[in-house]
């Protein structure tokens, strides 16, 4: 259910930030030390888990560089350098003009951000939660290593509960964080990048409940109520909250080409237990939680059960070359339309990864299930 709502946030975010017009933007700076020519300027659609390219600038010998866009609405932007799969710097488009400086050989702090105050809140932020999940790594490997060799109760005691305040410490860091900013896109950029974050197994750190988010966005909605798309964010929220997900439901039906252009029928595979996935190859977490449902394939596909691949991507290419580099040697379909895909309003999905596991019956026994919960689940069907 958490990833549902947390769903809607990330559908609606670049929505809810954007202001009735637009107004000029300049993003200038230098970049020192790092032999790129060509800077990119990316703006970040939440919705989708994509960046993008919205320009394209040459870096001048003294590495100055600079981009002017008309109309532009407060949003999340990166600077992606040529050659790099990632961006060195996000900002938001607060400010009518903000300066980026970089210099890749300082290692204590490598680029500053002016004339942006919302920009700089989120670099802060962006430190301060990197070095709190760095020092949760440490305790995390810690205890793994006591537990691994069987150390003494105490000890583990000990470990856990430094875990423990470790996690409710960067929770209510990020509740602070969201609770003080003084922009709307800030606010929602942090309160969805920690829940994605809770949502990934690997991070071990607690969600915000459906309650703290509930009130978390109310409180939003009246520090910002020239915002009103806000308010349809909050209600967008709290139909999902209520809405009953689909375990004890039929599957519905699916009917899609593979990559051969063969339909293949959700009901083809009734007697069976299938996972339906749906997940797509620009997806990150999806890519992310791949190994995972690898894993769980080879271990049970002795046991009448198998997975059935769904890709909301929109280029061919694209999805088969994933299937191949992942490994995910089951049936996959799509209609390659993205969002648009009939299988988005039919299974009311607000957001991937995103799966159903469904029983010889066709009916649905369980959805959202990740990590170590997956074989859990099928281990316990399974039997």
């Amino acid at each position: 259910m958490l990833r549902k709502i947390l769903s809607v946030i990330f559908l609606l975010i670049i929505l809810s930030c954007n202001q009735e017009k637009g107004s000029p933007f300049t993003v200038s700076g230098t970049v020192k030390n790092n032999s790129a020519k060509i800077i990119y300027l990316e703006e970040s659609q939440v919705s989708t888990m994509q960046s993008i390219s919205r320009d394209s600038a040459v870096i001048g010998p003294d590495g100055n560089f600079s981009f002017t866009k008309k109309n532009v609405k407060e949003g999340i932007y990166n600077l992606r350098l040529e050659n790099d799969d990632y961006p060195f710097v996000s900002i938001i488009s607060d400010a009518a003009k903000i300066t980026v400086d970089a210099d890749f050989n300082n290692v204590n702090e490598f680029y500053t951000v002016t004339g942006s105050d919302a920009s700089q809140r989120l670099k802060e932020f962006l430190i301060s939660s990197g070095e709190k999940l760095r020092q949760l790594f440490y305790i995390n490997k810690e205890l793994d290593s006591l537990k691994g060799i069987n150390a003494e109760s105490g000890n583990i005691q000990s470990a856990e509960e430094k875990h423990n305040s470790a996690v409710a410490e960067l929770k209510l860091y990020t509740q602070n964080s969201v609770q003080q900013s003084k922009s709307p896109a800030l606010a929602l950029f942090i309160l969805s990048t920690y829940q994605g974050m809770a949502s990934n197994p690997n991070f071990r750190i607690e969600p915000f409940s459906v309650d703290n988010l509930m009130l978390l966005l109310n409180e939003l909605v009246v520090k910002f109520p020239e915002r009103k798309e806000i308010a349809g964010i909050r209600n967008s929220f709290e139909a999902q909250a209520g809405k009953a997900g689909w375990v004890g439901k039929q599957a519905p039906e699916i009917s899609l080409p593979d990559t051969e252009g063969r339909f293949i029928s959700l009901s083809s595979y009734k007697g069976k237990y299938v996972l339906v996935d749906f997940w797509a190859s620009w997806c990150g977490p999806c890519r992310h939680e791949n190994p995972n449902v690898v894993e769980a394939f080879n271990k049970f596909r002795n046991k009448n059960f198998t997975i059935l691949g769904v890709s909301l991507d929109m280029k061919k290419e694209a999805w088969e070359k994933a299937i191949i580099d992942d490994n995910l040697n089951w049936a996959h379909i799509s209609d390659l339309k993205q969002w648009n895909s009939q299988v988005v309003p039919l299974y009311q999905i607000q957001g991937i990864p995103f799966n159903v596991l469904v029983d010889p019956d066709g009916k649905v026994i369980a959805e959202n299930l990740r990590g170590p919960g997956l074989q859990q689940k099928l281990a316990e069907v399974l039997q």
